[in-house]
């Protein structure tokens, strides 16, 4: 889905409730917010380990030196180089690419900002055409848009899922350039 944000296909996102409607609390935010996408990317540095002294052992902790070293994030979903072939989780081994999972990506690799414009809450099997494809789906691909959403998010969620008919959070956005930022430290 990172690819349909950047070509800006991807203008909406539905996450399932976890509890009944009016006792969970949106946490996707409001109409203003802004939130900043992790994706899968490409970061160079090196593995080490670390006393933790909670766990009481020894912990492995990747050292992120891509900006120290003058290079730049790569992302998983751009055509390029990405991880060198012998990058490796071992002690004393020198600094290369490494590929990253999304949910260790810092605030500062992010190159995708959103901002909320609606949040509303409907039924999973609610969903019409159009917001199918503002999903993120590419009009002219498929011949039925909600069918492709259908596999793409049982594909997410599980065989079965949708016949569940969860309700779901609705959040729609635009994406903002980041240059338009002052700071991108938001």
């Amino acid at each position: 889905m990172v690819r349909a944000l950047l070509a800006g296909t991807k203008t909406q996102t539905r996450r399932a409730l976890r509890q009944p409607a009016g006792i969970e609390r949106n946490r996707f935010g409001q109409p203003g917010d802004l939130l900043w996408v992790r994706e899968t990317f490409f970061a160079y540095g090196r593995w080490t380990t670390r006393y933790n002294p909670t766990k009481q052992r020894d912990e492995w902790v990747f050292v992120d030196m891509t900006q120290a070293c003058g290079h730049t994030w790569r992302y998983a979903a751009d055509e390029g180089p990405g991880a060198d072939p012998q990058a490796r989780r071992e002690a004393d081994a020198a600094p290369c690419w490494h590929k990253r999972s999304a949910l260790f990506m810092p605030r500062a690799a992010s190159r995708i900002l959103l901002r909320i414009v609606d949040v509303r809450i409907e039924r999973l099997q609610a969903i019409g055409a159009a917001d199918a494809l503002a999903e993120g789906l590419v009009p002219g691909t498929v011949a039925d848009p909600v069918l492709a959403y259908r596999g793409i998010w049982e594909g997410i969620n599980g065989a079965g899922s949708w016949d569940d008919d969860p309700l779901v959070w609705v959040v729609t956005f635009v994406q903002i350039p980041l240059a338009l930022l002052p700071d991108r430290n938001i």
